[in-house]
């Protein structure tokens, strides 16, 4: 008899959560699922599915954005701004800040990068300004290498200067040639 109670104690539960899965709720009553009409996509919820961004690739060097403003466009800012944001200011002068995720925050921690002529592959976001750094190449040249970091120790590709994420030994600075696309 215990037995009999504890099955309909599960069991109960059970069958209510698969009435659920079979019929919804609308204003009329209970509809099968199998009766409701194929739902529809409308024009923002479309528009939300699809990526709001682009793939480009731009040339250019990584600067201070306060330098670049003064320099380029003599357009003067605070002082304590002189090292808040990265921009790259590409080879045809436009000026385009960058996110500092780990790929932008790297022209932040090494300089060297800041050096560079770069290629730099990014994300464009729609109605943005930014860019998302992908890939980094050092442009030299006709020649092309892309440009990352790498633990000798642990054989880690790494996007930042600084201790390895696995056996913090410090990590260096890695160029590998790329070969032209024909």
């Amino acid at each position: 008899m215990r037995q009999n109670r504890r099955t309909l104690v599960f069991a109960i539960p059970c069958l209510l959560l698969v009435g659920l899965v079979i019929f919804t709720a609308d204003a009329d009553g209970l509809v099968a699922q199998d009766d409701l009409p194929p739902a529809t996509i409308d024009a923002d919820e479309e528009s939300a599915a699809t990526p709001d961004f682009r793939s480009v690739r731009l040339r250019g060097k990584v600067v201070w954005t306060a330098a670049a403003l003064q320099s380029e466009f003599g357009i003067s800012s605070v002082p304590e701004s002189s090292q808040n944001s990265l921009a790259i200011l590409t080879t045809d002068g436009r000026l385009i800040p960058i996110v500092e995720n780990l790929r932008g925050r790297a022209f932040r921690k090494d300089e060297r990068l800041r050096e560079m002529q770069v290629e730099l592959l990014a994300r464009q976001h729609a109605k943005q300004p930014f860019i998302q750094i992908l890939r980094v190449f050092q442009v030299d040249g006709e020649q092309k290498f892309e440009v990352d970091y790498w633990c000798d120790v642990c054989a880690i590709v790494m996007y930042e200067k600084g201790p390895c994420s696995c056996c913090q030994d410090d990590n260096r600075l890695r160029k590998r040639a790329v070969k032209p696309q024909p």
